[in-house]
Formats: C-alpha cells, structure tokens, sequence
C-alpha cells in the first residue's frame, strides 16, 4: 500500500470514530493530565491529525486547541505509525527550526506513540497519538516508553468504548436507550460537581476562629450555619495527612510561604472524601492576620486518576501487574536489596501446553487457564510474591527478599504442582504444566535486565531438560536443577 493510500485509510478511519472538534470530555482530560503527572513533563496531549491540521481532544500545558500540521512532531508518529522519541529538539535537524521550537510552546522535549482504532475488517489504523512534551530537554527511559504505550492503550479503549456507544444508537432502540441513560448520568454527574465542591476557610490568629464558607459545610456534609463551625480545619483530615497538613501550616506561619497539598477528610456523615487543600498568610498592616485558603472537593477526580493509573498498570484478564507496572515493582526491589547488600529471588514462567488448550478447546478455556494460574499465584501460599503477566502464556514473579534460596526452592516445587492445570471440554482433554527459570538479583549486580537474562537462560535450560520442571541460574556451570 502507497504512501497515499495509507493516508486516505487512517483519515477515513479518524472519520469513523466521529471524534474530531467534540467537546472536551472528563475521560480523556484526566488520561492527559495522568501521562502529564507520571512522566512529569510540562505538556501532554491526546492528539488527532487531520489533513491540514493538527487537534488535540485533550491538552494539559501551555498548548493551543489546534495547529497547522507542517513542522509539528505528532504528524511523524501519525505517518510512520511508530513511537518517536526527541531529546533536545534543539539539536535534531528535522525540527530544530520547527515554529514550535523557536516559538511558543517552546518545545525542547518530544516523546510521543501512536494511538489506534480497530476497524470493522479487523485492521488497526492510527488516527492520533498520546505525547508528552516539556519546555527542558531530557531523556527516555525503557519505563517511560513502556508507561507512554500502555496509557495509549486505553486511550484506545476510550475511544472504541465511545465509538462502540455511537454506532449502538443508530442500530436499536435498546442501543438507543442506552446512550441516552449514559449521557443522563454525565449532566448529572456534572451539575452535582458544580453544587459547591469548592469553599473557603479563614482562620483568626488572634482570636483564634474559624469561618467556613457555604461551600466548605457542604464538603464536610454539614448543614450551613452562620459560618462559624463546631470543629476546626485539620479535625476531619484522616491520619498521616492531618499531621502534614498541621506541619505545612506551621511552616506557612514561619516562613510566610503557602502551600497546597491533598488529603484525605471524613465527613459529619461519616463519607471519605479526597480534597485539595490550600493556604497562605493574611496581612494587616504587614503582620500575619490569618490563614486563609480554599479547600476543594476532588474525589471523582481523583479515583477517576486512581483508575487510569489501576488500568495503565494491570494485566485486563488476569488482573495481576502487567509488564511495565512489574519492572516498576521490580527495579524498587532491587534499589532495596542494592542498599541493604540483600537478594532478591525472580521467577519466569512459561505455560507448557497452553496453545493445545486454545486449540482444542477455544480461547475461552485458554483466558480460564490464564486467570486461575494468576488466582494460584495470588493464594495464600504465596504470600507477599509480587506476581505479574508479561503477555500471552508467560508470568514473572519478584519473590521477598526475606526468603531463602532453601525456602524458595521448597515453595518452586509448590508451586510446579499448582501450574498444573487439566482442561476438559467438548470432548477433548488438554494438560497445561509451568516451567520456571529462577535468578538471584546478586548473581546479576542487581540490573533488572541482566538478572531477567539470567532467569530467562535458566527458563529454557529447564525446558530443553524437561517441561514442567524449574532450574535456577548460576554464574558457573549448568543451571541447578530445583525439580
């Protein structure tokens, strides 16, 4: 396919899904400012690309609703169809005179991955792209890369959620209905937001008083008196965010600077709330007054980051950590072993059989095979194992670093029984067994992918000996048998 053909199929693919110049949505403003937040840049975007232009769906920084496509960096991840990764802009000839780079947003930093939609014949096409952007060159980790791709995937998830919603209402009424219910549910989810989730507080220093504004006695679900409340600011704050909040304020009182924080609260009717906390000082004739401040009420907000953040991180079938969330897990407990001269045991494992399963029995009885090895590895016998899926039939496991080559050898042999899994449907009968390739973090310096070569070289060793057995690596000589 040409070049221009390709073009015609991602513009008629952007076409379909009917999402071009639609008002901004919660959904998409909070995967923006979570890409933003986790790989803390100045911008980020959710980009769709046009013919002659560039428009974002959702924006967080200081960029513009939409620009012309020439000399912008979106378009190369739209064309190529592949991630692109730009250190200092300054210095990469494609764009070092880009209007963007010398210009207003001032772009010095680009890491952007394409964003896709399945189409009826069962093609993915881009149509857009999930970036990230900074004002300050700096660098791209595997992690960062990995994190970027797996928010674009539910970027995906949203837009084929939204586009399944809208083509559900032109095919039946019952679709129809249901649209209709959801978009109900959104006004009223956004006329409760406007009911006064934000209020003021002033406090007294002299005297020693508070006062609340309408708003405040609303968060706290507190019928409105004449603004004097019965309990103070930090009273309903949950531990450890009130004793931070009561430092914070005590440094504000100190050194005359403000802050603001989050915080948990507990209503007067006993609801958990998740606010947003400010202060800063009052003047009078030069000296502090009182404290004053807003407190906003964030709590949709915030379990709609918790998650986005939950999906970017979690396998969807099996609900373990996926790939990336299990390196983040994994480079911590190394960093701790690192500092503590400890170990740290890793486990990859490799489901023998599997395909049989699903072709046998179909992919159903394959996905029931994925979740009840992820059920295994979450009992009770494996306690404080910090199990994951890495994709298809493989899972990997960081084992404490309080536990034993002894212990784990013993719990791997547990194990290997667990993975056996026999299947039985439609007149067939199918036998899954897990092979596992164990390392110790010491063994490998304690670098996340030197210690993963490391089990992943034990992996085979075992399997070319025998399936459904584990061996462990070691620096010299063969791999050691376990069982």
């Amino acid at each position: 396919m040409s070049d221009t053909q390709r073009e015609a199929l991602r513009q008629q693919a952007l076409a379909e899904i009917n999402l071009l110049d639609t008002p901004p949505e919660r959904e998409f403003d909070a995967l923006a400012k979570v890409a933003q937040r986790m790989l803390g840049t100045g911008m980020s975007s959710i980009t769709l690309v046009a013919p002659e232009r560039q428009w974002f769906k959702a924006r967080c920084g200081p960029l513009a609703a939409e620009t012309q496509r020439a000399q912008a960096f979106c378009p190369i991840v739209f064309e190529t169809e592949e991630p692109l990764i730009v250190a200092d802009t300054s210095l990469d000839p494609r764009f070092a005179t880009s209007l963007f780079v010398t210009g207003a947003p001032h772009i010095r930093y680009y890491a952007g991955v394409p964003v896709r939609v399945r189409r009826a014949d069962g093609d993915r096409v881009t149509v857009g792209t999930l970036c990230v952007l900074d004002e300050q060159p700096r660098d791209t980790t595997p992690v960062d890369l990995e994190l970027l791709t797996e928010l674009a995937s539910v970027a995906e998830a949203l837009i084929e959620a939204r586009t399944l919603a809208l083509c559900a209402a032109k095919t039946a009424e019952e679709h129809r209905m249901a649209v209709e219910r959801l978009e109900r549910e959104r006004r009223q989810f956004k006329r409760a937001e406007g009911m006064a989730d934000m209020g003021s507080y002033r406090y007294d220093i002299e005297k020693r008083s508070v006062a609340w504004s309408d708003g405040v006695f609303a968060i706290h679900e507190l019928p409105v008196g004449d603004g004097k409340p019965t309990g103070d600011i930090m009273g309903a704050l949950l531990e450890p965010d009130r004793t931070t909040f009561r430092t914070a304020v005590m440094r504000t009182l100190d050194t005359g600077e403000p802050f603001e924080l989050e915080a948990d609260l507990l209503t007067a009717k006993g609801n958990d709330r998740r606010v947003r906390c400010s202060c800063e000082i009052e003047l009078a004739k030069g000296k502090p007054a009182a404290l004053i401040g807003l407190i906003q009420d964030i709590t949709e907000q915030h379990r709609l980051e918790t998650r986005l953040r939950h999906q970017a991180r979690t396998d969807d079938l099996t609900q373990l950590a996926n790939r990336a969330e299990f390196h983040r897990l994994l480079d911590a407990r190394l960093h701790e072993a690192r500092a503590a001269n400890g170990d740290v045991g890793v486990l990859l494992i490799d489901l023998d059989g599997f395909k049989g399963v699903n072709d046998a029995l179909g992919h159903a009885a394959g996905d029931a095979v994925l979740r009840l090895v992820a059920d295994r590895l979450r009992s009770s016998s494996y306690e404080r194992w910090l199990p994951a899926r890495l994709g298809g039939d493989e899972f990997a496991v960081v084992v404490p670093t309080d536990l034993g080559r002894a212990d784990l050898d013993r719990m791997v042999r547990r194990l290997l029984h667990d993975l056996e899994i026999v299947m039985d449907g439609q007149g067939h009968i199918a036998r899954v067994t897990g092979t596992i390739g164990i390392a110790w973090s010491s063994e490998a310096l304690h670098d996340r992918e030197r210690v993963l070569r490391h089990a992943d070289a034990a992996l085979y060793a075992a399997k070319r000996t025998r399936k459904g057995t584990a061996q462990t690596y070691q620096l010299t000589g063969p791999p050691r048998q376990v069982a």
